[in-house]
């Protein structure tokens, strides 16, 4: 398994604006091609105006392959262009998590909830 962690920071004041356009449009639009979000979170303490979101896939061919059919997506490219003219996002960072064979985790021990 691989997890793809995209950290956005967004313009301070811009954080719930951001949020909301992401939830109604992105979201569908990567649900599309990416499948059900891992988690989502924002920040509480450290750097703060976060955005924090994972994507599970079962490897890296798994990862391009639903990646680049979201980089089809015309109403994808539409997103990224408004919120690129918008400035919402002032920098992005994004790492590849992959798991540790033979060691537990909370979704191969069906303790994964989304409270």
């Amino acid at each position: 398994m691989i997890v793809d962690e995209r950290t956005y920071t967004i313009a301070p004041g811009l954080l719930s604006e951001y949020l909301a356009e992401h939830l109604r449009v992105a979201l569908p639009i990567m649900r599309k091609h990416l499948g059900e979000p891992f988690a989502y979170f924002t920040t509480e303490t450290g750097e703060l105006n976060q955005f924090v979101h994972l994507w599970r896939y079962e490897n890296m061919a798994d990862r391009e392959t639903r990646r680049e059919a979201l980089y089809r997506d015309a109403d994808w490219l539409d997103y990224r262009r408004s919120t690129g003219e918008r400035g919402w996002v002032r920098h992005q960072h994004n790492r590849l998590l992959k798991s540790l064979a033979g060691a537990p985790t909370a979704l191969a021990e069906g303790r994964h909830d989304a409270r």
